[in-house]
This record gives structure tokens, C-alpha cells and sequence, in this order.
């Protein structure tokens, strides 16, 4: 990275004027089109306020409070005009842009799509059974295997030529020190489930570089000010929300166990993503298009909070990425140092994601739950997102192991991933606003060509998986929406990869085409007893099973597979008897959903059953009466709930 950069190069943490970007970012040479930026997060503008002898007579000083002791006019002229007594204006709500769809033209499209996914695959079904094509049939089979196959393709060619290239040119450079923020987006989590990630964070053996933490909560507040050590700022401010809505929330900036944290904590629960936007805000590149509370909470974190949390660490010029987790997820050690490492050697990387394993909880080892998602979880990630690294286009980075590079391009993301939707059309609003990480990940990529976001399968997490049938279809079914409507987008989408674009399509067919798979497998199989010379089809029949082998061969190359062979081998039959079963019920559960942005259970795990308030909640959601989280109005938590159990299911 090139460290020989000055502050004319920065914007101010507010934001306002565009970012002047340095002519050569990361040591690169200037190129045309769109240029990717230093991953430097821009300077912070010089104090403005008289330092108080709180701020320069103690090394730590006493926590500064700011509470609001009601408005004042701004200008003795005009009266109209009032700020707060810490000088921030008061403004009403925000101009809604947005467009919600009512009941009708929801009906009416899901119908419609519903009908397209009817008449399709009966149609296909009929061709099959009347057409007497049994070609058709090998054909279908092949296509509907061939993304996996041209994975299995790019997964060789890439681990040959990265082997070739470390034999002739050695092990990759060293890179400099990095300014991680580590972003913790809570909901449901309880505190020791957030202090434990803290510390594990800690504990990550991150090397040279540094880091800040930032704990987001949201709605449900949590005892976590006790465990600070010190505290060096706390206060109140107001924020707009997503929805368009003025929300409130606490700021606390110190130090738990010993680590430098940034508490943000939200009155009014408003969802994962308003979180997400929210903390981009504030850490990455500022967007054009960012509400003026988010721009002057930006300054007062910048000015205020972050040179006393970092003064320990050394020079503080700005962050390099934003590493993303979850309260419930397991980290394995040096996983931030090599997502760190792995985006500070590419000019072009604008995230990187690691590895996801469920987690195995105690007693539940050999849990069919376990077994038979294990398998899912690693068999993408072997075989389909190891390939979508190696061509740079990983297009779904998860929001428990992946590090967001701190440039320009970001503040486009941003600001395409939290612009209000205004078409009439329903596949807009289902990717936009229940859509999270393969949204963002599209809104990344969508900034240009030249951006890289990369897979780096060393950095391990472990996360929790649903341990009941409700609440797997109830994260299968928002999952399972996000990745078949995205799939329109990379298809069509702006600044997409052509290989990416045919993936889509063939993504896309799959799913839509689901009921005619099943059949036509029956068909395939009939037609291979009764017609096929097997001889003759051999080949083809071999190429079909590739991507099952290549799995197999990862399995005894991969330390990290090889270590769960047992489990992985399960795991593949219970896959093979009941996935059918299962894709097809997560299909008709997307169709049938479509429209609906409610977020769907959380927090169900092997070690206790849903709570009665849990069943009531679950019971809410079938009758459709939960729309807080879709519409940004939830209620604000009693102090008395602030200690939720970590284990309860919920709606987020």
C-alpha cells in the first residue's frame, strides 16, 4: 500500500464535498474509467471545539456527556431555524421516496409469477412425456449440472496456476499494517454472547495490524455499558433511518476488556441492514446521498471518539476495511489477518469473505441437522465460491466472515443498497428490501469491472445452524429468495462478468425449472434401464458426476474438510434422500412469499425449544401480523427485557 498520501487527498468525515481521490491509489498506475481508491478511510478535519481540561489534563479523560435540554433557534434572526444545545439542527422527518406496494399489486404479481413457474415446467413436463426425446432428457441433466461443472473447471485451472506461480515467483509479499474496524450488528444476541465475540476478536492473532470494534444494536438494549472500563464519550443523538423515519439511538465509546469499542445502540428495532448502512455511514467512504444525522454523528466519532481510541495503537490515518460478523459466530484464529492480507495485496479487492462451517455444539456433533447442512454449506463453498474467487467475482460475501475494503467504490455501494424503491415491479422490492449479503454484494460488484471481491478459504468461521424443520424453511425460504431473484440482476446486471451472467442463467433455470428436474430425473433413469446403450452415454454420464468428484478429491487435499470426513460423507446421503424433498417445499415457500419482507425466525438452535413468547411471535408471523421489521416501526425494548435469552426465537 502506499503510505506517501496526504490529507488534500481526503474528504472530511462529513462528507458533504465529493472526495478528491489521489491520482495513484495503492501504488497503482492511473488508469481510464472508473478508479479504484486508497483503502485509506478519508482524514478527519482538524478539531473545531475548544478543548475542554478534560480533553488535556488526564491521559483518559471523564466520559463527556451530551444530552439534550430541548431545542433553540439557530439564528436569533430567524426563530424558525433550531439546533439542539450540541448544536445540531432539528429536523423533521425525512421525504419518504420509497413506494409500498399495497395488497393488490402484490396479489396480482405473485399470481403471475406463480402462473410463469406453472406453465413452464408443465410445459417441459409435457414435451418430455409426449415428445419421446430421450436426447432432451440427457440434455437437461447436463445443463442443469453445468455450472457446477465449469466450477470444477476453474477450481483446477486455479489451483495449478496458483501453484505454478508460487513455485517460480515464492510465497506472497508481506503487507503493511491495516486499520481494521470490526463491525458487530446485534439483534438477538445476548451479552455474553457479545462479550465473548469481543474477546474473540481480541484474541484473533490479527499480527500487525490494529483494530476497533463497533457493536450495533438494535432495538434490544443490552447491559454492555457496565463492562466498560473506561469511557471516554456517551451520548444521545438522532438518527434517520432507512424507512425514512427519525429514529434515536446511544453512542458510548471506551474500552471492554481491554479493547477499543464503539457502542451504537438503536431505540427502535430497524433491521440487520439499517445497521449495516448505518455503520458504512460512518467508517467507509461517505455517500453522496448520506442524511445529514448520519453525517454529522460521522464527524463527532471521527473528531470525538476515535483519536482517544486509537491514540495506544500508533498513527491513525483511517480505516482499511470493514470486517463483518456475528455475536454468534465462531472465528477461527488468523482469520482477519488473512482476509486483511488477502485485500491489501489486491488493488482491485473490494471485500473478501472467508469459509462457513456450522458449528457443532455440544452433544450435537453427529445432529442430522448438522450433518446434513455441513454438507451444503461446504460443498458450495468448495466447489462454487472457490471458482467465483478465482475469476474475482464472489457473489455472495456472508455477513459472518467477510472484510469490506474501505474505498470509494463503496460509497456507490452503499448508496445503491439503501436507495428507497420507487417501480411498481415486486422483484425490486424483494431484492432490495429483504435482500442483505448477496444484495450488497451485487451493489459492489455493480461498481465497476475492475473490482475484485475475493474467497480466502483459510479464514474459518463457525456458525450456528437451524436445528428445527420451522426454522430451517424459515431461513432456507429468505435465502433461497435472495439467491434466485439476484439472479435476475447478475444476469441483466450492470458491470457483471459474462461467466457470472451465464452462471445466473443457469442458476435461475434450475430453480425455476425444479418441478420438471424431479421428472425428468425419473424419466432419465427409465430411459437408462429401457433405452440408452450405457456405453454410449458413459462419457457424458462421467462428466454429469464431476463436481461430486472434484468434492471428493477437496476432501482429502483440504485440511479443513478432511478433519470432518466422516461427518461430510453422512451428510452427502441424508442430502440425497431428503434435499429433493426439501428444494421443493423452499421453492414454493419463496413463490408463495414473494412480496413478503418480514425477516422470518432467528436464534433457534439445538440447545433449547422455542420460548412461549417465541410461539406466539411464530404464530404471528403465519397470520401476518408482524411487519415492524419490514416497515422500520418496531417498538422500543423495556429495560426490563434487556437480557433476552440467547437461544429464543424471534423476529427480526
Amino acid at each position: 500500500m502506499n503510505r506517501q498520501q496526504t490529507p488534500s487527498g481526503r474528504s472530511g468525515p462529513g462528507g458533504p464535498p465529493s472526495p478528491r481521490v489521489p491520482p495513484s491509489p495503492r501504488g497503482s498506475p492511473p488508469r481510464s474509467g472508473p478508479q479504484p481508491t486508497s483503502s485509506r478511510t478519508p482524514y478527519m478535519p482538524k478539531k473545531t471545539g475548544r478543548e475542554t481540561p478534560d480533553s488535556i489534563s488526564s491521559e483518559y479523560p471523564r466520559p463527556r456527556t451530551a444530552t439534550p435540554t430541548g431545542p433553540r433557534p439557530s439564528d436569533p434572526t430567524n426563530p424558525n431555524a433550531f439546533t439542539t444545545e450540541y448544536g445540531w439542527p432539528v429536523l423533521g422527518e425525512p421525504m419518504n421516496f420509497g413506494k409500498k406496494l399495497t395488497v393488490r399489486q402484490m396479489t396480482a404479481q405473485r399470481v403471475a409469477y406463480i402462473c410463469f413457474v406453472i406453465a413452464v415446467n408443465v410445459g417441459l413436463a409435457m414435451a418430455a412425456v409426449f415428445g419421446n426425446t430421450h436426447g432432451m432428457l440427457l440434455a437437461f441433466v447436463v445443463f442443469f449440472k453445468a455450472k457446477d461443472i465449469i466450477c470444477v473447471l476453474i477450481d483446477v485451472s486455479g489451483l495449478l496456476i496458483r501453484a505454478i506461480h508460487r513455485a517460480i515467483r515464492g510465497p506472497p509479499p508481506e503487507t503493511e499494517a491495516q486499520w481494521i474496524l470490526s463491525l458487530i450488528p446485534t439483534y438477538n444476541e445476548s451479552e455474553e454472547q457479545i462479550l465473548k465475540c469481543i474477546d474473540s476478536l481480541r484474541d484473533n492473532d490479527i499480527g500487525k495490524h490494529k483494530q476497533v470494534m463497533c457493536v450495533v444494536m438494535d432495538g434490544k438494549p443490552k447491559e454492555l455499558r457496565s463492562e466498560m472500563d473506561r469511557v471516554v464519550l456517551e451520548y444521545d443523538r438522532p438518527y434517520h433511518t432507512l424507512k425514512s423515519k427519525t429514529g434515536s439511538l446511544r453512542v458510548t465509546a471506551g474500552w471492554i476488556h481491554s479493547c477499543p469499542v464503539i457502542l451504537i445502540e438503536k431505540a427502535k428495532n430497524c433491521g440487520k441492514k439499517d445497521s449495516l448502512v448505518l455503520a458504512h455511514d460512518i467508517f467507509n467512504f461517505p455517500r453522496d446521498d448520506m442524511p445529514l444525522y448520519s453525517k454529522l454523528l460521522r464527524e463527532d466519532i471521527w473528531n470525538k471518539a476515535l483519536p482517544l481510541l486509537t491514540k495506544d495503537q500508533g498513527e491513525f490515518t483511517g480505516f482499511d476495511g470493514v470486517f463483518c460478523t456475528d455475536a454468534d459466530s465462531k472465528l477461527h484464529k488468523g482469520c482477519l489477518r488473512l482476509l486483511a492480507d488477502a485485500l491489501a495485496r489486491d488493488e482491485n479487492a473490494i471485500a473478501a469473505a472467508g469459509t462457513v462451517f456450522v458449528e457443532l455444539e455440544k452433544g450435537y456433533e453427529w445432529s442430522l441437522w448438522n450433518l446434513y447442512q455441513q454438507f451444503q454449506y461446504t460443498f458450495g463453498q468448495y466447489v462454487r465460491r472457490r471458482a467465483e474467487g478465482f475469476i474475482g467475482r464472489v457473489t455472495c460475501l456472508p455477513g459472518c466472515v467477510t472484510m469490506i475494503a474501505v474505498r470509494k467504490e463503496m460509497a456507490g455501494a452503499i448508496q445503491k443498497y439503501a436507495k428507497q424503491v420507487s417501480s411498481d415491479f415486486i422483484l425490486h422490492h424483494q431484492v432490495q428490501n429483504l435482500g442483505t449479503d448477496r444484495r450488497l454484494t451485487y451493489a459492489m460488484l455493480s461498481q465497476g469491472t475492475h473490482l475484485h471481491t475475493l474467497f480466502v478459504p483459510d479464514a474459518v468461521s463457525e456458525t450456528v445452524a437451524p436445528q428445527s424443520l420451522l426454522h430451517y424453511l424459515s431461513q432456507r425460504r429468505r435465502w433461497g429468495s435472495n439467491a434466485h431473484f439476484n439472479n435476475y440482476y447478475l444476469l441483466a446486471g450492470s458491470n457483471m462478468n459474462p461467466i457470472i451472467r451465464l452462471a445466473a442463467l443457469i442458476d435461475a433455470a434450475r430453480q425455476t425449472f425444479i418441478f420438471y428436474r424431479i421428472m425428468n430425473t425419473v424419466l432419465f433413469i427409465k430411459a437408462l434401464v429401457d433405452h440408452f446403450v450405457i456405453w454410449d452415454i458413459l462419457p457424458l454420464l462421467i462428466v454429469g458426476q464431476l463436481p461430486l468428484l472434484w468434492y471428493l478429491i477437496s476432501m482429502f487435499i483440504e485440511s479443513q474438510l478432511r478433519r470432518r470426513f466422516f461427518k461430510l460423507v453422512l451428510g452427502f446421503f441424508i442430502n440425497k434422500i431428503i434435499s429433493p424433498f426439501l428444494a421443493v417445499i423452499i421453492f414454493i415457500e419463496v413463490c408463495f412469499n414473494l412480496g413478503n419482507n418480514v425477516w422470518g425466525l432467528s436464534g433457534i438452535t439445538a440447545t433449547s425449544p422455542p420460548s412461549t413468547a417465541a410461539s406466539r411471535e411464530i404464530r404471528d408471523i403465519k397470520e401476518g401480523k408482524i411487519v415492524a421489521a419490514e416497515e422500520g416501526r418496531g417498538s422500543p425494548i423495556p429495560r426490563a427485557h434487556q437480557r433476552p435469552s440467547s437461544r429464543a426465537a424471534s423476529v427480526f
